[in-house]
């Protein structure tokens, strides 16, 4: 049995993980493959590149996998005719406990709902809505409040009558659709009772009050089946669906829902086929920025491979890409999503992403995804999905990121999460211990090497407006703008010092990525457009080679520019945050921090790229050791930088869009968070002696010599022996136990030969 199976994982998965070099599973993955396929929610944490991804996307395959195999077997088996509750039997028409706001309560018969917050409305659904004929339904209020009746499609948001999937009629005498409020009949409260009228020959949607018809409300823009809605907010209202006899008669012509042909009517429990355009979303995974989850796409898509009968279908949704593409595969149906919270929303709130069978809700990177502001939009997609059932039959919410330990992260799976279990491995502190980190300190006022005019360094124009560049202006906009000549110059001399072949570059911004591509393609002698090297490039090599990766970029373009560092064309690859997380560059040698990040966990995502799978990796990082003034805009899709004046250039206090940068500070709080100083670089930029003598003694027990972005010689890291010091008793208990068969055998044997 391999250890993948061990855990439970499905033999076609383990099939496919094999062929991906994989033979244990990690620690992460060994912890919640076991857990997620056993029903539960979880929060996981643990240090980068630990195999998250594996974590959340094999059991998930192996459940959806299963979820439609079965479906598929009882289509096949279901009764001929509809008999006996086969799939003709009518569902029960009643207000749907599934369908429901957290902070609605539906009564045992589904005839009743009450919501008692004062500050939140709630929403709830029928379980059957109509596409035909002529329906009507009643709500009585039973209790002072505020509260909207109507109709809304499976598509709709639960807060009726905010999106143009949901028509209202509120108790203020206002009708309400796609955020639209418009006077309409009168206002109605206690005691009252609405008639819902839903007219699907002609298109339209009325209302009545106490039996008079208040005239017509809505035309309808679609076909889509629609279901009685409820929209509450400290009230209570009870409904007569039709089962039982109207207090206040529907006009001719229209009958009760509950008495509508099961030929014009849908039911929220009609399951996708194991094919075909009915086939909905069971799985939706959400992730911080475009590359991660077109990475996290692609695992799906290598892990999936040997699924078969049925084969799964998995699609990326991501803005900066044509959508067309993706909304003909949502047509012709798919089983797991995987994109960027705005384009899932987006395809949500069109209609163009059903969710009603979502089974698995997954939040990759989470606390990146609260940093970006995408709380909100969670929230709005989480009020969507299916949330009853029980075990792997219920919804269950994974949230998995290199470190869980912020406040906003444990209040919003407060609210998305049922007793999630926790698994924290070494998420908050711990980079991997075959990486060394090293610091360059910049101090212009001691170094003077920025007042070199050759070759030309590009800055962020933040002091275009300040007296700068004289050697004993003692201002801080003169040293400020002096570090970041600086910090260039200092890049360059690292870059030869190592003589680097590959390397990881971070800056602050876009524009910063921009200008560092422009200092080192002069360097090589470029005129832009990348500097090629190895096999894209004809004549010397440049050995200052880079691309950006970078959210201004397009995604063809960072597409293109991580594959072409992942192959060896570049040296450089210089990158913003967005590629701290979860990018994974096997055997990455080096990173260079041109700046430490606004916070310490940021670095180590940052550093996490290098000391992957046990190699060698070294994190450099350029502290100055001045005040440096840096762009922090407030205000999104404004570049200040492009034409600074003297408002924007201004302090984010002062009303502009700029910050002091405080390094040795910033620097204090990473070492805090590695528990240990980082030591400088010498003169001559050689290692410090401590990682020197590391190094020479780690090459001297191996008989070779160990590089960085090599693995560590001679040695076995420390997770793996972890792991053999856990396993030893039972190996140890095997070992005995084979000894005992053995020689049990080998005694019958002799047995029999003497009787013989």
């Amino acid at each position: 049995m391999s250890a993948f199976e061990e855990v439970g994982v499905a033999p076609e998965l383990i099939r496919a993980v094999e062929e991906l070099g994989w033979t244990l599973p990690t620690p992460i993955q060994a912890e919640c493959v076991p857990l997620i396929l056993g029903g539960g929610d979880i929060m996981a944490a643990a240090e980068t590149g630990s195999g998250k991804t594996g974590a959340f996307a094999l059991p998930v395959l192996q459940i959806v996998h299963e979820a439609i195999r079965t479906r598929q077997r009882s289509r096949q088996n279901a009764p001929a005719g509809g008999g006996g509750g086969g799939a003709d039997a009518p569902p029960a028409c009643m207000l749907n406990a599934e369908d429901r706001d957290s902070v609605v309560a539906v009564s045992p018969d589904g005839l009743r709902c009450q919501a008692r917050s004062e500050q939140a409305w709630g929403g709830v659904r029928g379980t059957v809505g109509a596409f035909g004929g002529r329906v009507y339904y009643e709500a009585t209020v039973s209790d002072e409040g505020l509260c909207r009746v109507g109709w809304s499609t499976q598509a709709a948001s639960l807060d009726l009558g905010t999106d143009r999937h949901s028509f209202g009629f509120g108790g203020t005498g206002k009708k309400s659709h796609n955020r639209s409020f418009d006077s309409y009949g009168e206002p109605y409260g206690l005691n009252d009772t609405i008639g819902c009228l839903l007219d699907c020959e002609a298109g339209s949607i009325a209302f009545s009050k106490n039996g008079q018809l208040l005239g017509p409300a809505f035309q309808l823009p679609q076909a889509s089946a629609l279901y009685p809605a409820i929209c509450l907010k400290n009230a209570e209202l009870a409904v007569n669906l039709g089962a039982t006899p109207f207090k206040h008669g529907p006009p001719p012509g229209f009958v009760g829902l509950a008495s509508a042909p099961r030929s014009a009517t849908a039911s929220w429990q009609d399951t996708p086929s194991s094919s075909g355009a009915d086939r909905k979303p069971l799985a939706i995974i959400l992730e911080p920025a475009r590359d991660l989850a077109e990475q996290t796409h692609n695992n799906f898509t290598a892990f999936r491979k040997y699924l078969a009968d049925p084969a799964l279908r998995n699609e990326l949704l991501v803005g900066g890409t044509n959508p067309q593409a993706q909304v003909r595969a949502l047509q012709e149906g798919l089983d797991i999503v995987v994109g960027t919270p705005g384009r899932v929303m987006d395809f949500i709130e069109t209609g163009k992403l059903p969710c009603d069978q979502v089974k698995f809700f997954v939040l990759d990177e989470a606390d990146r995804l609260l940093d970006t502001g995408n709380q909100d939009v969670i929230m709005k997609m989480f009020r969507r999905f299916p949330k009853a059932g029980a075990g792997v039959s219920r919804l269950q919410v994974l949230l998995f990121s290199a470190t869980l330990h912020s406040p906003e992260v444990r209040a919003l799976a407060g609210q998305i999460c049922q007793n999630p279990i926790i698994i924290d491995l070494k998420g908050k502190d711990a980079v991997p211990e075959t990486v060394d980190h090293v610091l360059v300190r910049c101090d212009p006022q001691e170094d003077r090497s920025w007042l070199q005019s050759n070759p030309a360094v590009f800055t962020d124009n933040i002091h275009a407006l300040d007296r700068t560049g004289q050697p004993n202006l003692d201002t801080r906009e003169n040293w400020s703008e002096a570090v970041k000549r600086l910090k260039q110059r200092y890049l360059q001399r690292i870059i030869d010092a190592f003589q680097m072949d590959q390397c990881l570059i971070f800056c602050r911004t876009n524009f910063d990525c921009d200008n560092l591509e422009k200092f080192l393609n002069s360097l090589g002698g470029g005129t832009g457009g990348g500097g090629f090297r190895g096999k894209r490039e004809s004549g010397r090599e440049n050995p200052y080679s880079c691309l950006v990766l970078a959210g201004a970029r397009s995604m063809d373009e960072r597409r293109a520019a991580l594959e072409a560092f992942k192959e060896g064309d570049v040296r450089f690859l210089i990158c913003t945050d967005v590629a701290a997380r979860g990018i994974d560059i096997q055997g990455l040698p080096y990173v260079i921090n041109m700046t430490l990040p606004d916070r310490s966990e940021d670095y180590i995502h940052r550093v996490g790229r290098v000391g992957r799978a046990d190699t060698m990796g070294l994190a450099i990082s350029l502290v100055s050791s001045v005040p440096e003034k840096v762009w922090y805009c407030t205000v999104k899709g404004i570049k200040p930088w492009l034409a600074p004046d003297a408002k924007n250039t201004c302090t984010n206090e002062q009303g502009g869009h700029t910050i002091w940068y405080d390094e040795p500070q910033l620097l204090q709080d990473v070492e805090k968070r590695l528990t240990r100083p980082i030591p400088a670089l010498a003169a001559d930029l050689s290692l410090p002696a401590e990682i020197a003598a590391r190094v020479a003694g780690t090459q001297a027990g191996s008989g070779g010599a160990t590089q960085y972005g090599q693995q560590r010689g001679g040695g076995v890291s420390k997770d793996v022996m972890e792991r053999v010091q856990a396993v030893r008793p039972a190996v140890q208990e095997l070992a005995r136990l084979e000894h005992q068969a053995q020689t049990s055998f080998f005694l019958l044997k002799r047995k029999w030969a003497a009787v013989a």
